[in-house]
């Protein structure tokens, strides 16, 4: 059953944001001449799901002020990172967006895992679902990495990559199910705070033009849609 549950939490990932470095490979030719507007896609889809979903269901789990607290400890944590990245500066952006969405995906494998422990059927339910969200979160990274100049295979190996801690999650999720709920909150803000950072300091700052407003709105609209 761990195993089983350790599989669909994994795969749910792995597809779900692979699919968007596949979808960035099509953009590729175009990010050059478009980078504001596709930067701002990336950034509308990381705050969408930042407000929307993170720090929504945070507040859920622990309340407004632990997780404005914890959203805080992800930004200076995120900063720390950024210091201590021996990589070059124009490439930084596209790896903190990677880092970010790793440690988002954490929590939605915990969700997975906890999720089949109550019930199955809701367990794969949620496990789709989740797939299919992930599909603009990996757009998002996808788009930041290319713009970053990175090459569109390993932009591709990334996206699967940030995958794979959906399935250590739905591990955890479903070993420990209670104890890992009751740390679901924490890790949801210290995403949130990861995503906040980025977007605001790596993102937005060098994209400031209509095109990346226009974006910006694309991507907040996916996040809606999906």
């Amino acid at each position: 059953m761990i195993l089983k549950i350790t599989l669909i939490g994994l795969l749910a990932g792995v597809i779900g944001t692979g699919m968007g470095g596949v979808i960035s490979a099509v953009f590729k030719k175009n990010v050059d001449k478009y980078l504001s507007f596709f930067m701002g896609i990336s950034g509308g889809i990381m705050l969408a799901v930042v407000v929307f979903d993170l720090m929504n269901e945070s507040m859920e789990e622990m309340g407004i002020a632990y997780t404005s607290l914890f959203v805080l400890i992800g930004v200076l944590i995120t900063m720390y990172i950024k210091n201590k990245l021996d990589i070059p500066s124009d490439l930084k952006s596209g790896y903190l967006v990677f880092i970010s969405i790793l440690l988002h995906n954490l929590p939605e494998g915990l969700a997975i895992g906890s999720s089949f422990i109550s019930e199955e059927s809701f367990g794969i339910t949620l496990a789709i679902i989740i797939g299919i969200h992930n599909i603009p979160e990996g757009l998002a990274m996808a788009l930041s990495l290319v713009g970053s100049k990175i090459k569109i295979p390993k932009v591709i190996g990334f996206t699967l990559l940030a995958g794979v801690p959906m399935g250590v999650g739905s591990f955890l999720g479903g070993c420990f199910g209670i104890v890992f709920n009751s740390l679901m909150g924490i890790f949801l803000s210290l995403a949130a705070g990861t995503m906040i950072y980025v977007v605001l300091e790596e993102i937005f700052p060098k994209s400031t033009t209509l095109h990346c407003i226009i974006g910006f709105l694309v991507g907040t609209i996916i996040v809606k849609c999906i």
